[in-house]
């Protein structure tokens, strides 16, 4: 439960009406209920807004006057949206502490406020660090490092000497740091060609559901600060994502 008064500081909007009004989860504008926040992005949605049952609305300063409820007015709702709904995001919550089904290998080094789920493998040299949350059947290869406040939600696979960045969330079924497709021609026979490159990705990434991204070949593959993979995408060796 937040006041208003809180989700206009966490959004930067300006509050119009009760600031002690209780807030205890979002909605749309059509089925928002009272004591949620509803928001308005998109003008075409702008016939709802007479008719909502929300406690209150994110939008801009266009629509604030057509409001009937307390507002939020934003530059930017979609961004304060944002920044509101995280906080009733169910799946942000942290854990700490090592499950008792989990595996960690006693050379690798774990934060005393990370999280390690049950079925998860930490091999020898990881990095897992401040905050750090490794969820159910989740692998961490060797001498791999983990940045602060990251989140493998659940079966993602880090494999060995791989860079993950703070901040970095990558989702269920994940593969990172698998082998590049690499093969020399041995007159009509093919020969792996071994890929010693690693995978590092930088701060604020976000990699989706069934993702890979493929370790190089000599060089690093790269996914800069920043960088958001949607699902089912393949990144191949020595591919660079970003600035």
């Amino acid at each position: 439960m937040h006041t208003l008064a809180e989700l206009a500081q966490v959004a930067g909007a300006q509050l119009r009406g009760d600031a002690a009004t209780p807030i205890d989860g979002v909605g749309t504008l059509a089925a928002a209920r009272p004591g949620q926040i509803g928001f308005l992005a998109n003008p075409k949605y702008r016939q709802l807004l007479a008719g909502t049952q929300a406690s209150a609305v994110i939008l801009g300063a266009e629509d604030a006057g057509a409001c009937p409820v307390a507002c939020l007015i934003a530059d930017n709702p979609h961004l304060a949206y944002a920044r509101v709904a995280a906080l009733f995001d169910p799946a942000a919550g942290r854990q700490q502490g090592v499950h008792a089904r989990a595996c960690v290998d006693a050379a690798a080094e774990v934060a005393d406020d990370a999280w390690i789920g049950p079925m998860a493998v930490i091999e020898a040299g990881a990095v897992i660090g401040p905050r750090v949350q490794v969820g159910p059947g989740c692998v961490v290869g060797a001498r791999t490092t983990i940045g602060a406040d990251s989140r493998l939600v659940a079966n993602v696979t880090v494999l060995h000497d791989c860079v993950l960045g703070e901040r970095v969330l990558v989702h269920p079924g994940a593969v990172i740091g698998a082998d590049g497709f690499g093969l020399a021609n041995d007159r009509g026979c093919w020969v792996k060609v071994p890929q010693l490159g690693r995978v590092v990705i930088g701060n604020d990434v976000e990699i989706g559901v069934n993702t890979a991204v493929d370790r190089g070949a000599l060089e690093d593959t790269v996914l800069a600060d920043g960088v958001k993979l949607d699902n089912l995408i393949q990144i191949a060796h020595n591919v660079r994502v970003g600035a």
